[in-house]
This record gives structure tokens, C-alpha cells and sequence, in this order.
């Protein structure tokens, strides 16, 4: 099966099955940047699109190892429908992830799903940069580029297709898992089904830098990023196989400099924290907590710009708490709160090394301080939640958690489950679990957690009812869309 699934490999290519996906490639002239194509954007309806983005979703979660710092993802989601609301369709409705692997790798995918690898944000060196490559996506999704691709492909089985793009976008990461990930599809020939467009590159390309201006970010970022890559790629011993056929010519990147160049006059407003969430990552890259310290040190000292210098010393807390080195750590937040003030990202900082310290009443005084100050952050209130639950303080929990968690924050979902069992309010666990399982699409999982609910609803009449209409509700929405479930 394995030379099937190469061969599946080098046609198709793992970006040409979700989206664009960026990484070192093997000339200055030629960066390997994969893309879609494909007239007749009727051909996938929107409805259908999400039911297949949804399809390679689950299979995503089970075999790719997605980013569970809540700083991080956060972050990505607040860059990402900041360039989405300013996009050609705000009202689209995006789910931007994280997978926890080094490459500088991005895509996008039907439905609306964007994937950003940690290895792209720590190679951006500013949040225009990164916006850059999500702007693009997001392009890739409003152009509707994935539907005119599959008007080429109008017979090929929705499950089928979700299991063999899947399959290969998975096989970039780990070969044999995306081999039985492809394999348990159908192995139909979609070399042209999905071939990209350098055309729909372009596209993206116009679109995104467009889009970026709009958002007050500084369009230079993405053909600044384009231009490092190239420069990079001269050294690049072996550029990923999946961009071999899809190039990037120096023509495309000179197109996009002089697009970014109608624009120089915005306005440009970066947040702040793109030197902080790459600093956060590094260090948690880095083997051993001595490792990170002379890493965050060996930035402090090459720092060329404020921004990068407020990054490193945020790193070097971390990597210092790491350590054992709280008290350095503190003096060093200290500092850095007194140059940017109550940020939330040094709030949430100052209380990771307090619970370093096992200072645990000093983490959740600051923890309420910066709720008070940003009261509905969803990093913040899973921070705040998981320190009471490890107090054993599961109803204090519950109560903050019950008013946020919502299904677009499945992981607080899921910590208002435990929450909820922790406080001995056993429906209201089994139907927070419920739900958290059916946003990620497991439906039966989520059932059997609703027919725990109603087991033990017996003197919750308000749960019961809640647990039933969700039955009903998602049986009909199963039966209507022929779902089915592991």
C-alpha cells in the first residue's frame, strides 16, 4: 500500500488536496507555495463545503497533533477574524487552529478551516508577516477556490474525498498514519481533480494584501515573508516533496511587492503580542529549561527593534520559571509590565510563574485582576478555571465557566465538563461533554454522553429538558445531513 500512497504523494500533492501550505523551498527563484484551481464555484455549495471541511476536521484531530497552549490558539484566532471581518465575506464562518509541529507550513481547507503550523508563527518576525500567509488563506476560502477546484470533481464521494485529503495532509506529518488515512478512502485518480491555480494564487495574493490594509496591518508583511523564504531557500538541503510542482516565481513575488505598494499609505496597527506568543513557543521548543533560558538570553542581546527586545525578556520569564528561577522571573514581568502596562499576556505570565511557585493564592488574585480588565478572554478564563479546579475549587469554577463556554471555545467546554463532575452536578457535566464532543463531530460520543445526562437528570428538571431537545435537535440535523458517527 505504501507505493500507492507515495505515488498519491507526488500527484496530488498535500497542499493541493487543503489549501496553501508555505515552506523552505529549493531556489531563490522558485518558492514552493502549492495552490487551488478549478472553475464553477457552484459545484460545491456552501452547506456541502462545510460538511466535508468538517469530515477532514475529525480526522485532523485524531492524527495531528494540534496546539493546546490557550496564549497561542487564542492568539491565532483573534489574527484571524480580525483579517476574516475584513474579508470578502466577514460572515463566513472561520475556525483557525493550531498544529504543533516546527514547519513553516499554512492552509486552508473547506468549511472555513485554517490551519497554522508553530513553526510558521516563530519564523515570522512580525504579526504583519503572519497575517500575511493567514490573510492568503482566508482569500483562498472567501474566492471560493476549493469549490471551483471540486467542479472538476463532481463524482468523487464526499466521505471518500474527506479521507484522501486527509489522508495526505496527515502523511506530511506521519507517512504511515496518512497512508492507512488514504487508503481507507478511495484511491481515484485527482491529479487534475485537484490541481491548483497559479491564477488562484495571484488571487489570494491580491485579495490578502487588500485585506490586510483594511485590517491596519501592514501589507509589505506578506511579500516581506515571501522574499525571506527565498532568500532562506538557497540553503534549504530538502524542501518538502508536496511543493515540488507548485511554484512560487520571482514574477509572482515582484506582483505582490508592487500590490503591497498601493497601499503604504495605511495605517498600521500590529497588537503587540506576536513577539510574545513566538517567544512562548520557543521556549516551550526548546529540550530543557537551561536550553530556553540561553536561548531567551542569546535574543535579549541580539534584539534589533523594541518589540523583539520586549519578546525575548517575556521568553526569558517564562524559561526562568521553567527553571525554578521565580523570583527572577517576577522582577523581569515586573519590569516588562512597567514598559507595557497590564497586558494580558504579562497578567497571564505573572500568574504562570505564581503557579510555578505553587503561589496559588497569588495566581488567582492575579487572575482576577485581569478579568476585571478583560472579563470575557477565553485564555484567560481557561487559565483562571484549571487553577480552581486544581484547588479543588471545582464549583467556583463551574460558575465562571458556565456563563463563557460556547462552541466555538470547545475547550472550555470541556473544562466546564470536569468542572461540573468535580462539583458533584453530574447532568450538567455529561451535557457540557455532550456538547463539546458534537462541536468536534462526534456524534455518538455526543449522544451517549447526552443519554448519560438523562441517567442522572432525575432531580435536575432543567438539564433534563436541555438534554432532550439536544437529542432531538441533533438526531434530526444527523438524519438531515446523513452523518455518521465513530
Amino acid at each position: 500500500m505504501m507505493p500507492l500512497f507515495l505515488h498519491l504523494r507526488r500527484l496530488t500533492v498535500l497542499a493541493a488536496a487543503c489549501g496553501m501550505l508555505l515552506a523552505a523551498p529549493t531556489s531563490a527563484q522558485e518558492i514552493q507555495l502549492p495552490h487551488i484551481g478549478g472553475p464553477g464555484g457552484d459545484a460545491l455549495p456552501v452547506a456541502e463545503e462545510r460538511r466535508l471541511g468538517e469530515q477532514m476536521m475529525r480526522e485532523i484531530r485524531r492524527y495531528l497533533p494540534l496546539e493546546d497552549d490557550p496564549e497561542v490558539n487564542q492568539y491565532i484566532r483573534d489574527l484571524g477574524h480580525r483579517l476574516a471581518g475584513h474579508s470578502e465575506d466577514p460572515g463566513y464562518g472561520f475556525h483557525f487552529f493550531v498544529i504543533d509541529n516546527p514547519q513553516i507550513n499554512a492552509f486552508a481547507m473547506p468549511g472555513g478551516y485554517i490551519g497554522i503550523y508553530t513553526g510558521l508563527i516563530t519564523a515570522s518576525e512580525s504579526e504583519s508577516e503572519l497575517g500575511g500567509v493567514v490573510a492568503h488563506e482566508i482569500a483562498h476560502v472567501t474566492q471560493r477556490h476549493i469549490a471551483r477546484n471540486y467542479a472538476q470533481a463532481q463524482r468523487l464521494n464526499l466521505q471518500a474525498a474527506a479521507a484522501i485529503l486527509a489522508g495526505i495532509l496527515i502523511g506530511a506529518h506521519d507517512p504511515q498514519a496518512g497512508s492507512a488515512a488514504v487508503m481507507a478512502g478511495i484511491a481515484a485518480p485527482i491529479q487534475q481533480q485537484l490541481a491548483y491555480s497559479r491564477d488562484y494564487e495571484r488571487e489570494a495574493d491580491r485579495v490578502g494584501v487588500r485585506n490586510m490594509a483594511r485590517a491596519g496591518l501592514d501589507p509589505e508583511g506578506m511579500p516581506r515573508f515571501f522574499q525571506r523564504l527565498a532568500e532562506a531557500s538557497q540553503y534549504a538541503e530538502q524542501p518538502p516533496e508536496y511543493l515540488s510542482t507548485h511554484p512560487l516565481t520571482q514574477r509572482r513575488l515582484t506582483e505582490t511587492q508592487e500590490m503591497a505598494a498601493r497601499h503604504r499609505d495605511v495605517e498600521v496597527f500590529e497588537s503587540g503580542d506576536h513577539a510574545f506568543i513566538r517567544a512562548r513557543l520557543q521556549v516551550a521548543r526548546e529540550r530543557t529549561a537551561a536550553d530556553a533560558v540561553a536561548v531567551m538570553k542569546d535574543r535579549m542581546a541580539r534584539a534589533e527593534t523594541p518589540a523583539q527586545l520586549r519578546g525575548a525578556q517575556y521568553g526569558l520569564a517564562l524559561a526562568l520559571a521553567r527553571a525554578g528561577r521565580n523570583d527572577e522571573a517576577h522582577r523581569l514581568l515586573d519590569r516588562l509590565m512597567d514598559q507595557q502596562g497590564e497586558r494580558l499576556l504579562i497578567l497571564l505570565a505573572r500568574a504562570e510563574v505564581a503557579r510555578s511557585a505553587e503561589a496559588w493564592e497569588k495566581a488567582l488574585e492575579t487572575y482576577q485582576a485581569a478579568a476585571s480588565l478583560y472579563p470575557d478572554n477565553p485564555a484567560l478564563l481557561h487559565r483562571y478555571a484549571e487553577t480552581l479546579m486544581y484547588l479543588d475549587r471545582h464549583d467556583e469554577a463551574r460558575r465562571l465557566l458556565v456563563r463563557h463556554a460556547r462552541p466555538e471555545q470547545p475547550a472550555l467546554l470541556r473544562l466546564l465538563a470536569e468542572a461540573a463532575h468535580g462539583a458533584g452536578r453530574e447532568a450538567e457535566g455529561y451535557i457540557a461533554m455532550a456538547k463539546y464532543y458534537y462541536v468536534l463531530g462526534e456524534f455518538n460520543s455526543a449522544m451517549a454522553q447526552l443519554s448519560n445526562a438523562l441517567r442522572h437528570a432525575d432531580e435536575a428538571p432543567y438539564q433534563r429538558a436541555e438534554a432532550e431537545a439536544l437529542r432531538d435537535r441533533w438526531q434530526e440535523s444527523m438524519r438531515s445531513r446523513g452523518a455518521t458517527g465513530r
